[in-house]
């Protein structure tokens, strides 16, 4: 239990020097013209993307698989971005801000920090800042972290959150449909409103599965990885069973640890990967769809900051109010996994 905050911002970030994708572009970019006849000879179909996986559109800030450009935008301009419209939607001030905490997947720069890097964007000159990077659970374990910060004397944490999967997709048949590059951002402030904050929270991680998802190329960048394809985003199938198992034991500890049930939540925020795991963590949660937030189909999967922007839409749709409860979970990265109720 970690009580006394609420969320008091949120902001995203789909800045006009990207563009909004739809599977039949991305179908003529891989296949050509005459697409469907092409599809069609390989025994796939245009409308398996949407019909089975939910994936509509994505928002691109690069074309997977062509040159990475310096004028492009990174995953800290997106961070950045989406930082100054959850500060506005607060109402507070920068001065105010105590902490920040900046999360990526694939952060612009090899050795430097972005909670730093992210912070001298906004202008916080003086606030302790760090980057977390723990895959697309990164915000589960950046929201308790917070609310630590929050008891222990903070008023006002900011979380950033970006990723520009786009640097990291190959140009394939599957890859380029389900990833999307956002910002998102939220601002946890302490409360004194009594019961506010996280009711329960569960995280954990298995590092024997690193070599099966993600990106496999060591740095500094070397020949041997360049060569072999290594800093391209993988998955492979060993990690699916273990990985379904991480997301359908969650649930059910978090209702334990809170003495809650599936029907005292309003809300179920999952990380956004497709159609497919939204119904599954609804069925294994018990919380049925009409309260599970459900946007794969309009932003894809953006890595580490998809579940604030999902959290950002529970927000701004009244989906998510004030005096209600909400489970947050996530999974990825190799893999670490974690859910957290929230008291809102």
């Amino acid at each position: 239990e970690l009580y006394n905050f609420e969320i008091t911002g949120s902001g995203t970030a789909f800045p006009e020097r990207g563009r909004w994708v739809t599977n039949d572009e991305i179908h003529l970019m891989i296949y050509g013209e005459n697409f469907a006849e092409k599809m069609a000879a390989k025994n796939f179909q245009p409308d398996y993307y949407e019909t089975v996986l939910g994936l509509k559109k994505r928002f691109w800030t690069h074309t997977p698989g062509s040159i990475i450009t310096h004028d492009e935008l990174t995953s800290a301009d997106l961070m950045a971005e989406a930082a100054e419209n959850a500060i506005k939607d607060s109402g507070i001030h920068k001065d105010e801000i105590d902490f920040l905490i900046a999360v990526t997947m694939t952060s612009p720069r090899y050795s430097t920090s972005m909670g730093p890097y992210v912070s001298g964007k906004l202008g916080l000159t003086n606030t302790p800042s760090i980057e977390m990077k723990s895959g697309c659970a990164s915000n589960i374990y950046s929201i308790i972290l917070a609310a630590q910060l929050l008891q222990s004397g903070a008023r006002n944490v900011l979380i950033a959150g970006g990723d520009t999967i786009t640097k990291i997709l190959k140009m394939n048949a599957f890859m380029a449909y389900a990833g999307g590059d956002a910002g998102a951002a939220i601002i946890l402030s302490k409360s004194n409103a009594p019961g506010k904050g996280i009711v329960s929270a569960y995280i954990n991680s298995d590092g024997s599965y690193c070599n099966y998802m993600g990106v496999k190329g060591l740095f500094p960048p070397n020949r041997f990885d360049l060569d072999t394809e290594n800093y391209f985003l993988s998955y492979e199938e060993g990690t699916e069973k273990f990985l379904q198992q991480a997301w359908d034991t969650t649930p059910g500890i978090l209702y334990n640890a809170s003495c809650m049930k599936a029907n005292d939540m309003d809300c179920l925020i999952p990380h956004q990967v497709h159609k497919k795991r939204t119904i599954a963590i609804s069925e294994s949660s018990g919380i049925p769809m009409d309260k599970t937030i459900n946007i794969i189909g309009e932003i894809a999967n953006c890595g580490s900051a998809t579940l604030l922007v999902a959290l950002d839409d529970a927000r701004k749709n009244n989906r998510l109010q004030k005096d209600q409860n909400a489970m947050l979970i996530a999974a990825g990265g190799g893999i670490s996994w974690g859910g957290i109720i929230l008291k809102t």
